[in-house]
């Protein structure tokens, strides 16, 4: 199966015996034969001794990425300003018109994309189910929807019975990137509300939740 998307949920969309993480990452997979999409989750908890050398490396490259865009927002955002005092002195009178960057080959199609940049980087670094990200092969399972419109019902959710650890630090670093991203033209394209990019929890409605734990495996013959 390959891996098609990794997502983070600030806090956590599952619960584990009631308890509920400071966010989860959610690593979905393509089954073609079977048209369903089996998703590994992974349970993550902060403390103050639980920094994660392996999740920083992919903070890392989310940060490259934010301080990229933010970066070209900023030098977008000084050429419209010049642009419209130019305009107003010309003028003589208000401007408040912005300018198409995209005809502007320096600025628009010199660079290359950063995440196109960021996916060659992390080819060598990102194994989404290293065991510091992915710490246990036990789970439990239920089939279910995704969590986002149009949360078609075609997912096979396993889910990490051990959380991963991380820092206090590095969610805050999280929280900061996936709350206060802008895209290079300014966009703010995060979707989160009072610090949360995770559905709500919802009612099993009598869904079977199976697991798997080591006594569900038999030793291989001798």
């Amino acid at each position: 199966m390959d891996v098609i998307h990794v997502d983070f949920k600030l806090p956590s969309e599952h619960l584990i015996n009631g308890e509920r993480f400071d966010a989860e990452m959610q690593i979905f997979h393509l089954h073609p034969s079977r048209r369903r999409t089996p998703t590994v989750v992974s349970m993550m908890r902060a403390s103050h001794t639980g920094y994660n050398s392996v999740l920083q490396n992919i903070i890392d490259e989310f940060q490259y990425v934010f301080d990229d865009n933010a970066a070209q927002c900023a030098i977008r955002t000084r050429r419209d300003r010049k642009l419209i005092s130019k305009m107003h002195g010309i003028l003589g009178k208000n401007v408040t018109s912005s300018v198409d960057y995209d005809s502007w080959g320096d600025f628009s199609t010199a660079r290359e994309s950063p995440l196109n940049t960021t996916a060659r980087r992390l080819q060598g670094i990102f194994t989404p189910h290293h065991e510091k990200l992915v710490p246990s092969v036990h789970f439990y399972g239920y089939e279910g929807s995704l969590t986002e419109p149009p949360c078609s019902e075609f997912v096979t959710w396993f889910i990490s019975d051990v959380p991963m650890e991380m820092s206090f630090g590095q969610l805050a670093q999280l929280k900061r990137i996936q709350f206060n991203y802008v895209d290079q033209n300014c966009t703010k394209t995060s979707v989160h509300f009072r610090e949360s990019n995770a559905r709500p929890i919802q009612d099993t409605f009598g869904r079977p939740v199976w697991r798997c734990t080591p006594a569900d495996f038999v030793a291989d013959p001798k």
